[in-house]
């Protein structure tokens, strides 16, 4: 009985650790969709303004990203203009909320789909 009591505590802690690693691959693999959903919109965007400024050394007028990354290529569609030019729309694609969005960072330039 003292032989179990001993070992109590490592039990605990490893179903803890399991359970934690369970959930953690769950909201990786079946929680992208939700996080994107609910951030993945305000996450780009701010990918975009930081990249116009920093990058482009532009003020960002207006942004537009995709909300759900959908070709899985860790990137959205986004359009902005700029203050000097607000009627010119550009187009680039931005990180993503999630795993892939903490690999990429940053923006580039929208590559053409060759997949079909």
């Amino acid at each position: 009985m003292s032989k179990l009591r001993s070992n109590l505590p490592w039990f605990i802690t490893g179903g803890v650790v399991l359970v934690l690693l369970i959930a953690s691959i769950l909201l990786i693999t079946a929680g992208k969709g939700i996080g994107q959903f609910f951030f993945g919109r305000a996450y780009a965007e701010g990918e975009l303004r930081d990249y116009v400024a920093q990058v482009l050394k532009q003020e960002v007028q207006g942004v537009s990203c995709q909300a759900y990354d959908t070709d899985n290529n860790g990137y959205v569609s986004c359009d902005y203009t700029i203050a000097k030019n607000d009627n010119a729309v550009n187009s680039i694609e931005c990180a993503v909320w999630g795993l892939d969005g903490f690999i990429n960072r940053g923006c580039r330039t929208r590559l053409p789909n060759f997949s079909k």
